[in-house]
Formats: C-alpha cells, structure tokens, sequence
C-alpha cells in the first residue's frame, strides 16, 4: 500500500489536532514542521527581551527599520482563558478534573503537551525546523508539494515532496494597526497588545489602549493599578462591570505630534504617554510560493481562494486549520481536520470548483450584509455553531462538538458581557451531551 505522505506546518494545537487524525490511518505519513522546540505555538510564553521596551518607542513609525523580537506568542503573564475548559478541550482528551474553569495559560501548553504525548504524535513532529517555502509541482496531471526547511540547529537545508500539505501555523503573529492620522507623529511611544507582558514598565505613565476585546480589556484592567492614567478607546459598547478607574473613550480620531490623543466626538484631548493598539493579526504565510496561488485580502484578513475555510479550490490537496476566529478553537480544529483526512482518503468528495466559488462568494457576501466589515471574511462568532454541523453532515459523521458546548459557550458568553470583572471565577461541570452545571465562583487563579 502506498503511502499518503502528508506535511502539517506547525505543532500548536491545530497542527496537533490534525496529525492526531492522520494518525488514526496507516495509509498516511504526516511529517509536521515546527519551528520551535516544542508543541504548543501560541500558548508557549516568551519574555520580551531584557533590552526592548515598548514604552519608549513608537513601534508604528519604526516599523520597517526597527528590528523587533522574534515573537511568535502574544501570550502575557498573567492570561488566564476566557472560555472554560470543559468547552476548549479536544472532543478526545478532557482537561484535568481539579483546574478552574478559566485555567491560566501554563495549564493549557500543559494540556497540549499532554495531547501530545496521549497519543504518540511526537515521533511525527520535526522541531526547530524552519520552513523556507512551499512550491506546486505537477507531474502527469497530479499535483505534489515540494517543502524546502532548514533545520535551525546545523542549519542545513532539505527539500522534500509530499502528496498534501496542511497549513496550521496560527495567526497571532502579524500585527496589525488602525489607520489613524499622524501616528508616525506620535512622540509617545506606540505599540500593539502582542508585545504586552506584564504592567510594571508601564508605571506611572497615561495609557491609552484602542480595542474593547478581550485582549484589551484584561490588559487595561491589569494596568489600573500600576499606570497612572488608563484609558480604553472603544469603537463598540465594552463589557459591563468595568473598574471604575478605567477611563472609557470613543475611537481614536487621531493621534497629535504634541502627545495628545483626540477621540471620536468627544472635545477633550488626553496626553498620553504610551498607546496601546489592540486591533488584531493578519495572516501570513511567507513560505508560500506564487505556484500555490494563495492570495490574502483585506488588510492580510482574508484567505482566498478557500473553500468552508479550509480547502484550497483549485488545489485541494492544500489546506488550512485553524484560520477561523471568535470560535471555541480546539474542538473545531479537531473536526477541521476530520474533514481534510475525509477528503485526503477520498472518502468524501469536494464539490465542482463553480459551486465551491459560489458557496465561498456567498459566505464573504452574507457577512457583509449583516454589518461585519471585509476583514471579517473568517470570522465566525455565533455562526460557528452552523458551520461546524457542516463539517460534520459534509463527511457524514456525527459532530463530535455536542450541544452542551454551544450551551455553556452562549452561558460564559453573557456573564463576560454582564460582568466582566467576575465571569472567570465561574465554573462548570458537564453533566452530559445536552446538559451542564454552573458550579459555585472559584478564586483559585485570582
């Protein structure tokens, strides 16, 4: 029997969910790439170096000739969930019984690396491989893959083929910021939330953050008692139960070249020492090579041409997990590479290339015309739940993210809109498929 050689690019959670289900088949050979030394992506802490400080510059205005921190995580120190555990867990591996609801980031890399370990996907990972490039090859009408990595270790470089490729190297690594007038004018400093770590070198200063998200809410929050100042600019109603020392604001108009910040209507100017942009990642693949016929729209926000997300329309045999947003993520990365398998053992069938084009225009449109912008194109939201019964009718299988998810997801959801200052000392238990149980506020992570 020939193998299906199969390269996962990156070992955070959606290159390890999908390895696990080629795993399951002995007709595949997955070889995942990760340029780091361990599993996890994302949930990997890193320090910022002891030279850079994000306080003293504007990030924005050097942002082509400063060199920043090869950074791959946006993690912060003290990044607790803001989903619980009982809904975040792959369907196949439940967190440990004893941890809050809302576990501090160290706990989840743990999870992962248990996930690893669980069920034997080391052997398949290449750590501390870096991947150069991804180039189509056809011969005789098929189409392979030639992966060209270096090991970062004796910085040799190797070329290889392979019958698919499945792309999973998250997105919270490019960042992106608004366009406000006169912000490489700034003479504060300017920097985005993925260099956030920890409030002490923000002591005594007026921040300014921009974005109501979670990101921007915990760490304006953080800051409360360390800054002098701190202020939320929002472009949407925040979260209930804020401190009442968080100055909340409206967009930001513009930012002056004497350090004042100016608001969306509002006459009064606030000076600030550091703005904090909390706006989001682009996706990036550099390794892609123009034969792959990959194209990112919308500020880098949109993946074209993709089908439900994941398939490459022309090119099927590449695909992506985990370019979805505002999901439960690790359940849906699981079944998102159910789905590829399916297709890669042709148990399932890809519609016509015209329908899968359509069905693409047809989502992109939708979102538009129920208000989301352009850059929205992945987002999901409360449409996830749709989405993912489609996954699973479309390889004929019963959706392994059961109800009770959704139920406690839409739960947490409202407590974290209605009190934002208390939603992650609530804790649950599942009970069954279709029920759960709020249990009584824990401050075990307080």
């Amino acid at each position: 029997m020939e193998k299906i050689r199969v390269a996962v690019i990156g070992a955070g959670a959606a290159g390890l969910a999908t390895v696990r289900q080629l795993s399951k088949h002995d007709i595949f050979q997955p070889t995942v790439f990760e340029a780091g030394k361990q599993v996890g992506g994302t949930w990997i802490y890193q320090e910022m170096p002891t030279d850079f400080d994000p306080t003293k510059m504007n990030l924005y205005a050097k942002r082509s000739t400063l060199s920043l921190p090869n950074c791959h995580s946006s993690m912060y120190k003290e990044l607790h969930t803001n989903i619980p555990k009982e809904i975040m867990a792959f369907p196949d591996y439940p967190f440990p019984q004893h941890l809050p609801s809302y576990v501090h980031h160290p706990d989840v890399l743990a999870y992962l690396e248990g996930y690893a370990n669980q069920f034997n996907l080391l052997p398949y990972i290449k750590f501390r491989t870096f991947v150069e490039s991804l180039s189509r090859q056809e011969d005789q009408d098929k189409n392979y893959w030639m992966l060209t990595y270096t090991d970062l270790d004796s910085h040799q470089t190797t070329s290889a083929t392979f019958d698919a490729v499945v792309i999973c190297n998250g997105h919270y690594n490019k960042t992106v910021y608004p366009d406000i007038p006169d912000m490489d004018q700034f003479p504060g400093a300017i920097t985005h939330s993925h260099y956030y770590r920890e409030p002490s070198i923000y002591k005594d200063k007026v921040v300014v953050l921009m974005g109501p998200g979670p990101s921007g809410t915990d760490i304006a929050i953080e800051l409360i008692d360390t800054a002098k100042q701190v202020y939320l600019s929002c472009h949407k109603e925040p979260a209930a139960n804020l401190p009442s020392q968080l100055n909340i604001r409206n967009s930001i108009k513009r930012l002056h070249s004497n350090g004042f910040v100016e608001f969306e209507n509002d006459p009064h100017l606030v000076k600030a020492d550091c703005v904090i942009f909390c706006t989001g990642f682009a996706y990036q693949f550099p390794f892609l090579t123009p034969s792959c016929d990959v194209r990112l729209e919308n500020q880098q926000r949109r993946i074209r041409p993709v089908f439900m997300h994941i398939f490459h329309m022309y090119h099927p045999t590449l695909s992506f997990v985990g370019v979805c947003q505002k999901i439960v993520p690790f359940p849906q990365f699981y079944l998102q590479a159910a789905v590829v398998v399916s297709v890669l053992l042709k148990e399932t069938t890809l519609p016509s290339i015209d329908e899968m084009k359509l069905d693409e225009e047809n989502d992109y449109q939708e979102r538009l015309n129920n208000g989301l912008k352009p850059r929205h194109a992945h987002f999901l939201g409360e449409r996830q739940w749709a989405y993912n019964d489609r996954l699973a009718a479309f390889i004929k299988i019963k959706n392994p993210i059961n109800m009770v998810i959704e139920k406690i997801y839409k739960f947490a959801m409202l407590w974290r809109r209605n009190d934002v200052a208390q939603y992650r000392h609530q804790n649950y238990r599942i009970i069954n498929e279709d029920t759960f149980e709020h249990l009584q506020p824990c401050d075990d992570h307080k």
